[in-house]
């Protein structure tokens, strides 16, 4: 009677071995998780990063696409453009 009740606890201890085993070493281990938690919140501040850069580019279109003069001024200094009739001077270092 005692060397089945020796043997069930050695089976609990073994059981309690391997899962111990695993959460230190095995696929889905505690530091794997650690480090999975640690890339996501990585990848959530770049697409919080991106995510502003997208609405700055939004709010650019916007006002490309409502003011006039904004959009004159871009067309004049970013791409040397001028109106008829006009002489456009570029300076050159």
């Amino acid at each position: 009677m005692h060397k089945k009740i020796y043997a069930v606890l050695i089976a609990i201890v073994i059981l309690i071995a391997i899962m111990a085993v695993q959460l230190i070493f095995g696929q889905n281990s505690i530091p794997r998780q650690q480090r999975v938690k640690e890339d996501i919140a990585r990848y959530q501040d770049q697409i919080d990063s991106l995510q502003k850069v997208i609405e700055g580019y939004q709010n650019e279109i916007e006002r490309i696409k409502t003011d006039s003069l904004y959009k004159e001024s871009i067309l004049r200094t970013r791409y040397g453009m001028t109106t008829k009739d006009e002489k456009a001077f570029q300076l050159v270092k």
